[in-house]
């Protein structure tokens, strides 16, 4: 699916799912952020929804809040998130993001990507279903993959009784593009997905600059002659 050109020649709305976006610290959620503010200095537009776990912005009983940082557009959730929850507790929560998030996605400005991490699991399918209602390539970066995952593409009764596994699973194959951190995980993707799907290697240890070089590359691939850099 290519990219759409937004309405001034080579500039696109990115955007970003992310429940654990962070824009200091060293949180995986500060790569999107680092990613974000250089498309910005690129002239793009990005728009993201997180929740307020690493954000930690004073809200108060407020359900949402709104956060204009480095030329980014930031929509978090107050949904009640801290480091103490159990993991059911965090289960519930990380399906309570991807519900609203899916139907903020759908109130903001049309996007031309929808970039987005996995897990929480949930969040991938909410992102696939926001970049199909948009008709716009999605980016998914896999940060775990449940090893029965791989098990669950031959199993009928698996996915009909783990609809969250079979929807993620969905969401994986279909995405455009696939960002993981190291080898072993882009060969466990690869298994899941198939072998004609595009995955990119970007660790953790990247600087922030070749981060987002890598990134670069992969708008580049998905629509040449669209992102200029």
């Amino acid at each position: 699916m290519p990219i759409n050109r937004s309405k001034e020649a080579g500039q696109l709305h990115i955007l970003i799912l992310h429940q654990y976006f962070a824009i200091n610290g060293s949180s995986p959620g500060r790569r999107f952020f680092e990613i974000g503010r250089r498309l910005v200095k690129q002239g793009h537009q990005v728009t993201v929804i997180t929740a307020n776990f690493e954000l930690g912005l004073p809200l108060g009983q407020r359900k949402i809040g709104l956060l204009q940082q480095d030329g980014m557009a930031i929509v978090t959730f107050n949904l009640g998130c801290s480091r103490e929850m159990k993991p059911g507790q965090r289960r519930r929560i990380s399906s309570d993001f991807a519900r609203q998030a899916y139907r903020q996605g759908r109130r903001l400005p049309h996007p031309d990507l929808v970039l987005a991490s996995s897990p929480p699991p949930a969040l991938a399918w909410s992102a696939w279903k926001l970049s199909s209602f948009y008709r716009v390539p999605l980016v998914i970066e896999i940060r775990e993959i449940d090893s029965s995952f791989i098990d669950s593409r031959n199993s009928l009764l698996k996915n009909i009784v783990f609809p969250v596994r079979r929807n993620t699973l969905k969401a994986y194959c279909r995405a455009e593009s696939i960002i993981v951190g190291g080898p072993e995980m882009a060969e466990t993707a690869a298994q899941i997905t198939g072998p004609a799907k595009e995955i990119t290697i970007l660790p953790d240890e990247l600087d922030f600059e070749d981060l987002y070089q890598g990134f670069s590359k992969i708008l580049t691939a998905i629509q040449p002659r669209t992102v200029k850099d």
